[in-house]
């Protein structure tokens, strides 16, 4: 019985020994696999990293292409801007070598970097900020933007919503001559969420055919900026030209750019005489040549990919980057 029990114990203890070695190989194991997949991870994050840096050094070349891509027209073309020009042809989905990206290779299965984008005229749109003038509500402009609702279907009670939100970002000067906002001013069309009555559907039908353009760019180029800015006849649908020029037809408008797919107009008579009745374009309201231009493009290295939009200001001088929005 004694020997019997000996050989129970040394069982025993040779059970627990076995089960003590296969815990120690598991956390042994647990903790070189939990080792490896911080490595792993800590590895792929500097590659991320990598490549969101360069991602934006391509982006800043891509603007600085934009700034060229304007200054070179306003040299050639300037007092006129129109749809033919090399300016407004989209870039399709281009891929860049190494070159381009600075020699970055993260590793030989690297997917090529890709851009793609287009500049677009600014003063093709409706400048909802135009609504208020010198502090004060501008009736013109206030009409324009109702009969552009009722050509989208939308209420034109949205028109004194906005105007309202608008006063309080652009309140008349002071005694010093300087504004200060009550509110903040409306940058980007989605901030129009903020104002009361506006919708996620409201803003997807407007957003083709408005924009906020700011008061004054901050540099030289931007000192004599004027309060308000005229829409290019050159650029705008149709649906804008109707809203600007007062008791147009919005099918007169559509003939008008039907024919401008062909041709531009140096000057507000020449695409005045292209309306069935004589209609003045008043300059005060249209004009043949812009100051502000969009860029919308998208940027892709490795697994890092962004989309963006920019707004330029063309000066006499030199292209002021306005802002850059990411998404």
């Amino acid at each position: 019985m004694a020997l019997r029990a000996r050989r129970d114990r040394i069982a025993e203890q040779r059970g627990v020994a076995i089960v003590s070695v296969m815990v120690l190989v598991a956390l042994a194991s647990l903790l070189a696999g939990s080792l490896f997949w911080r490595e792993y991870v800590a590895a792929r994050s500097v590659q991320n990293r990598l490549a969101l840096a360069q991602l934006r050094w391509i982006e800043g070349a891509v603007l600085d292409w934009a700034a060229v891509v304007l200054k070179s027209d306003q040299s050639s073309t300037g007092a006129v801007d129109h749809l033919l020009e090399t300016w407004a042809t989209p870039v399709a989905e281009t891929r860049l070598d190494e070159t381009v990206t600075a020699g970055a290779r993260i590793s030989e299965r690297s997917r090529a970097a890709l851009i793609a984008g287009q500049i677009f005229d600014a003063q093709a749109r409706f400048n909802l900020n135009n609504l208020v003038v010198d502090g004060k509500p501008s009736p013109r402009h206030g009409a324009a933007f109702q009969r552009l609702l009722a050509f989208l279907g939308l209420s034109p009670e949205l028109e004194a919503a906005l105007t309202a939100r608008l006063l309080s970002a652009y309140p008349p000067a002071g005694a010093d001559g300087k504004v200060r906002p009550f509110s903040l001013p409306l940058l980007r069309t989605r901030e129009l969420l903020r104002v009361p009555g506006y919708d996620e559907g409201a803003v997807a039908l407007l957003e083709p055919f408005v924009i906020f353009l700011p008061r004054r760019i901050p540099g030289q180029d931007g000192a004599g900026l004027g309060a308000a800015t005229r829409v290019n006849i050159n650029t705008a649908p149709a649906e804008v030209i109707a809203a600007m020029a007062e008791d147009m037809p919005l099918e007169a408008a559509r003939r008008f750019v039907l024919i401008r797919e062909r041709n531009f107009y140096a000057t507000l008579e020449q695409a005045s005489s292209r309306f069935d009745s004589e209609r003045r374009l008043t300059p005060d309201l249209f004009s043949v040549a812009s100051s502000f231009f969009l860029l919308a493009g998208m940027v892709r290295f490795e697994r890092v990919e962004v989309s963006s939009e920019a707004l330029f200001f063309r000066g006499p001088s030199r292209v002021e980057l306005v802002w850059r929005q990411q998404s």
